[in-house]
Parts: structure tokens; C-alpha cells; sequence
């Protein structure tokens, strides 16, 4: 498959699909099946077998943790160094979670929202494209351990957990759109009473320049294209 089997995207102003994001087609065809969608383009879906009924992204199999770039998503899954690090997700009513290629890497592309004794994300959608009212909550006691999936509160109770919560975390510019940096790990320790779990060593997202509080878990130059992101490895797309 070539770049050019991806099809157009949601903008024009969207990442050219170059060869490397056409990597991420072959490295996520194990785990998936691959659709064009009109006025979308090529997406993928992960397979019912490998994410278990009620698939929501960065809430089932997996944890949190902090990182010199904000909270990071590691996934228990083999191919979640790409989904959760790379591109978008939305979803739709007839296929339910998709995600949308892009080669810009991020900790994760979410918002956040804190509050009350709550914590809640929403994954950011592909520009040009809403997720709806998708958030996530979970007791913020239950927020550093693993297995998120597990400690998720109903469905039924987002709209009260809208209101008992604020947004919170820092947005970072993108090349499209931004990603947060989410709640003050020193925060998320002092309501937790817990210790915060902490990523690997990871090279610093397309454009952004270390925080001087980071400086010293920052790897040198010469170790950058080796460090370990959360969820596995820094793979570039379609590494393996």
C-alpha cells in the first residue's frame, strides 16, 4: 500500500500521508480493520476480540502516568504505541471508536476536566470534527491505578460529573489544534494520598521545548532517538 491509499483527509491543511504513515497500515492491520470514509478518509478500528465490548480510547486497558509532557496513556496493548500517541479518535453511531492517522506525537491527545474528588478526559478529535459529549470519569482516588477501565463511574452520571468538575491542565499548540497537558501531578498526589506513577524517559512532542522543572529526567541529545515513551516505545510511525 502507498501513501496515496489513504485517501483525503478531514482539512486540507491535514499532515501529507507520507510513507511513514503509511507504515501505521501495516503495523496496525493485525490488530484491525482499515475503512474509507467519505469526507474522512482512510481510519481504523481495532477488532471486538482485541478490545472487548464497550471500547472507549484511553480508558480501556491501561493506565495513567505522569511525564515531563503531562499525563501519558499506557496501553496494555502491543499496538497501542501508536493510537493513544499518534493521530485522533472520534466516534461514530454506526461503527462506534475510529482513529484517524496523523504523524504528530503527543502524550496523549485529550482533554481534561478535575474537581470535587473526580477526574475526567475526553479523546481529541480530528480537526474539523467533534467527539460529542464523549468524557470519561473516575473517582480521583482510583485516578494513578492500573487498569482505569476497571474504576470508570456509569456512563449515566457525566452530565452531574460535567457540573461538580472544571477544566483543567495546561493546552499545548499542535501543528492542528492542541493536546493538555492535564491535572499538577503534585495536585493529583495531594488528593490521592498516593504516589503518581512516572513515564519513561520520552523525547519531547513535534516543536516543544523542555520545561526547566524537567531538565533533569530529560534525556541528552545523544540518547533521544532511543528513549521509551509510555505504552512500550518511541517508535516512529510504523516502528517496530
Amino acid at each position: 500500500m502507498g501513501p496515496e491509499d489513504f485517501g483525503p483527509q478531514v482539512t486540507s491543511s491535514s499532515t501529507p500521508l507520507n510513507n511513514p504513515m503509511s507504515q501505521f497500515r501495516e503495523a496496525l492491520a493485525p490488530y484491525g480493520n482499515w475503512m474509507n470514509l467519505p469526507d474522512v478518509g482512510w481510519v481504523w478500528k481495532p477488532n471486538p476480540e482485541e478490545v472487548g465490548a464497550g471500547f472507549v480510547p484511553y480508558s480501556t486497558a491501561g493506565r495513567w502516568a505522569s511525564s515531563d509532557w503531562g499525563w501519558t496513556f499506557e496501553s496494555d496493548s502491543e499496538w497501542g504505541w501508536a493510537p493513544f500517541h499518534y493521530g485522533r479518535w472520534f466516534t461514530t453511531p454506526s461503527e462506534g471508536w475510529l482513529w484517524w492517522p496523523d504523524s504528530e506525537w503527543a502524550p496523549a491527545w485529550v482533554d481534561w476536566r478535575w474537581g470535587n474528588g473526580f477526574v475526567g478526559w475526553q479523546p481529541l478529535a480530528p480537526p474539523g470534527m467533534s467527539t460529542g459529549l464523549s468524557w470519561t470519569f473516575m473517582s480521583a482516588d482510583n485516578f494513578v491505578q492500573p487498569d482505569v477501565g476497571s474504576h470508570l463511574l456509569p456512563e449515566s452520571r457525566v452530565q452531574e460529573l460535567m457540573r461538580q468538575t472544571q477544566p483543567v491542565g495546561e493546552h499545548v499548540v499542535a501543528r492542528e489544534g492542541y493536546w493538555n497537558r492535564g491535572p499538577e501531578p503534585e495536585e493529583v498526589a495531594r488528593v490521592t494520598g498516593q504516589q503518581v506513577p512516572l513515564a519513561r524517559p520520552m523525547t519531547p512532542p513535534t516543536g516543544q521545548p523542555p520545561r526547566a522543572s524537567a531538565e533533569s529526567s530529560k534525556p541528552k541529545a545523544h540518547e533521544a532517538s532511543a528513549a521509551t515513551p509510555a505504552g512500550g516505545s518511541a517508535r516512529p510511525p510504523g516502528g517496530r
